[in-house]
């Protein structure tokens, strides 16, 4: 062996050509795929497992949040107001231009007032002045064009409140109601008078029976129209007995037709809230402001003048028409003053006046059987 020959090397000794094998192993198992994951985060998942879950978590959160705006307006209504109102307007005690006034200004704030969906009227008078009943009349009838208009009668819905209400497109009565109807007017008794050293003119004193009847026969003419008018399809009457102007209970005022059912205030307004269509509604209630105690100021005769009498005293003129049923006649103008009615009926043939009088039904006056 020559010396210049490289050492010989013992089978132990790492030679350079098993290092890159050595070296390979450990690199050999970091590559395997199925080997597992170690982390001191095992039990709750990888970092990147909990940002996808944060990621899911804050997207429901948006989505919680846009889907609340959409149903906030909806809840905030449904807490916070009705969907309308139904407005109960009151015609109590006597008619008069004070009672007219306030129908027609409350009937026409609801027509005019965009959150007021129905009008109930609660009704409670005997009748009064005929020409305020016409003026309510009319306004309940425009009212009735625009939205439901229902009424209910208490105790009595008579003559010239009858006529008011008229138009409504139901009429609810209390079974126990005294006097619904009464469809005539009254007046005292005509009297002649002649010429007055006070007056400017020979009629200033008063006009002749004649042309007082007349007169009056007119305005019950009117009257009887209207109501057939507006309840011709459901009052089960002919003309004639509708004029006998009779007033009625509440049972017969719904078995005649003169009202549709029997009912109170709240069912009316129940009712008219579903006739126009809302469920959840606020009633808002229009009571009369004053009254005139001891009934209507009344008109007298005072040397040839028509003037307003302020006391129970005073004498009426023979100009005194009324609206009036029987039942609240007393109440109205006193037991001491003669009535004479005066009804719708046809006039026979050949018959110049406008209709006929019941002179000798001056019992009304008490509570008796003229119309």
């Amino acid at each position: 062996m020559s010396s210049e020959d490289s050492p010989s090397r013992t089978p132990d000794e790492p030679t350079d050509d098993a290092e890159p094998a050595a070296a390979s192993t450990p690199v050999a198992e970091r590559s395997t795929p199925n080997a597992p994951r170690t982390s001191p985060d095992d039990a709750s998942g990888s970092p990147l497992d909990r940002i996808e879950t944060r990621h899911a978590v804050g997207v429901a959160a948006i989505l919680a949040v846009a889907a609340g705006l959409l149903v906030a307006p909806g809840v905030y209504g449904a807490v916070t107001g009705p969907d309308g109102t139904v407005a109960v307007i009151e015609i109590d005690g006597t008619i008069d231009s004070a009672t007219a006034q306030h129908v027609e200004d409350n009937l026409r704030d609801a027509r005019t007032n965009e959150s007021i969906e129905a009008v109930v009227l609660e009704v409670d008078s005997g009748g009064g002045l005929p020409a305020q009943s016409e003026r309510m009349y009319a306004a309940v009838d425009r009212t009735a064009s625009v939205m439901p208009v229902y009424a209910a009668v208490d105790t009595l819905g008579a003559s010239g409140a009858y006529l008011a209400i008229a138009p409504a497109d139901r009429i609810y009565v209390a079974p126990s109601a005294q006097a619904v109807g009464s469809v005539g007017v009254a007046g005292t008794a005509p009297a002649p008078s002649g010429p007055n050293a006070g007056t400017t003119g020979p009629d200033k004193a008063g006009s002749d029976p004649d042309t007082q009847r007349e007169r009056r026969q007119t305005l019950a003419n009117l009257f009887i129209a209207n109501v057939i008018e507006q309840r011709g399809d459901e009052i089960e009457m002919d003309r004639e007995a509708i004029a006998h102007a009779d007033a009625y209970l509440g049972t017969e005022a719904v078995e005649n037709g003169f009202a549709d059912e029997f009912g109170f205030v709240d069912g009316a307004v129940a009712d008219a809230a579903a006739e126009a269509g809302i469920d959840d509604y606020a009633v808002d209630t229009r009571r009369t402001e004053s009254r005139i105690p001891g009934g209507l100021s009344l008109l007298e005769r005072d040397n040839g003048t028509v003037v307003v009498a302020e006391g129970s005293d005073d004498e009426f003129g023979d100009g005194l028409i009324l609206a009036v049923a029987p039942a609240a006649w007393d109440e109205t103008v006193g037991d001491d003053v003669v009535m004479t009615s005066y009804t719708g009926r046809l006039p026979a043939d050949g018959d110049e006046a406008a209709g006929t009088t019941n002179d000798e039904d001056s019992a009304a006056a008490n509570g008796g059987e003229g119309e």
